[in-house]
């Protein structure tokens, strides 16, 4: 697998555990299937160390206070509006679309027994960090990156006191994303071992129709950056085919590298030297928005994977899944790692909370290279959007 490109990887493991899976004896089959779950279980693994310790060390890289709390403020509020939309644009057109019409898992869905879904009021109180412990040992991810909001917040404030703190969480978060890099890595084994009890229930004829979830996913996306433009309008007083002309090469450095930390430098040159924002701004809001931007990886795709995932497994979704959904795709996107294939993490995160199964993740898997170029983009363009109304309210201060 070696000579084939990583996507390619993924792809022909999604092909080839459906074909073994089909002709394999049960016992093949059954051997396997433990070693899907594994990665599984590699995935979950690194969910909260990772997200905690990317948002710490993006706000220990500011040294100003005062700098924080003016451009903080309007970096989080309009990373969150953005985010909210876009979980909402993810949810209409993954229901407009019906992605997992066709993919229909009957044997799997009658085994499945759904969680019991909280209230909007305790899903609320989830979100509060209270026993930090107890919410990391239930999988509760929200109150972690709540919290490190918090500690982020409070190591910039203490300045030089906590720079053997900020050098630990900055070293600490670099581990991380290369434990990340390594687990995506085993993507096409995991993948496989997923795919062949799929494969020996159900067939290859289960791949055909993920031809919609891509189209849904690209045109999500697409909304999303005309949202974009509205948003630049209205609140940036920019002209958004300007700006989109100015932004290109960030975006399509996006688009080729499927990484927003990998775009990041050409994104923080294009902000300044072609789009003109301050280089303060600039140097603010694009590293934040390297990890903790992300429309397209952890709002769109989640909230299209889910409604993925309960399509093929028979679930209903009613009005307040869909909801808590959009909440915590929403809020999950300042957790998102921006290396590639980690949208699956965050994908996995909104699975887990809605209460649907992760398996259904692992039909989409196998395609992610082709759905990651168009998020990724989507990502980098919501990190110049968001820093270019920031930069109009910071001059107007």
């Amino acid at each position: 697998m070696r000579k084939l490109g990583f996507g390619n990887q993924c792809l022909l493991a999604l092909v080839l555990g459906l074909i073994a899976g089909r002709y394999l004896p049960q016992k093949s089959v059954d051997f396997i299937i433990p070693f899907g779950d594994a990665f599984l279980k590699l995935l979950k693994l690194v969910i909260i160390p990772l997200t905690f310790s990317t948002i710490v060390s993006s706000f220990a890289k500011l040294d100003d206070i005062n700098l924080v709390k003016r451009l903080g403020s309007k970096t989080l509020l309009w990373f969150m509006i953005t985010a909210i939309i876009a979980a909402c644009v993810g949810i209409c057109i993954g229901t407009l679309f019906n992605p997992g019409a066709g993919l229909s898992l009957t044997q799997a869905a009658s085994a499945y027994q759904p969680r019991e879904i909280p209230s909007i009021s305790g899903t609320f109180l989830d979100m509060v960090p209270g026993n930090l412990i107890g919410q990391i040992a239930d999988g509760k991810v929200i109150p972690v990156i709540v919290f490190a909001i918090f500690f982020g917040l409070g190591l910039t404030s203490i300045g030089e006191k906590g720079k053997t703190v900020r050098t630990f969480f900055e070293e600490f978060s670099q581990v991380m994303f290369k434990i990340t890099r390594k687990i995506i890595r085993l993507s096409p084994y995991g993948i496989f071992a997923l795919l062949v009890p799929i494969g020996n229930q159900y067939g290859i004829a289960t791949l055909l129709p993920l031809g919609k979830f891509i189209v849904a996913i690209y045109v999500a996306c697409a909304v999303q950056l005309i949202v974009y433009g509205f948003l630049l309008a209205f609140f940036a007083k920019r002209n958004p085919f300007s700006f989109f002309k100015q932004f290109w090469p960030a975006m399509i450095t996006g688009f080729t590298t499927s990484s927003s930390l990998g775009t990041l430098p050409v994104t923080m040159e294009t902000l300044v030297d072609r789009v003109k924002i301050s280089d303060r701004v600039a140097g603010f809001v694009a590293p934040l928005g390297a990890t903790m931007k992300m429309d397209g990886c952890g709002a769109i795709y989640p909230a299209i994977v889910c409604i993925l995932t309960a399509q093929i497994f028979g679930i209903d979704l009613s009005i307040q899944q869909y909801v808590l959904i959009a909440i915590t795709a929403a809020i999950a996107t300042i957790g998102t790692a921006g290396v590639p294939g980690t949208a699956s993490i965050m994908a996995t995160v909104v699975l887990t909370s809605v209460g649907l199964p992760l398996q259904g993740l692992a039909l989409v898997i196998g395609i992610d290279k082709v759905i990651d170029m168009m998020r990724t983009m989507t990502n980098v363009t919501g990190t110049g959007v968001c820093a270019t109304i920031v930069d109009k309210t910071y001059r107007e201060y």
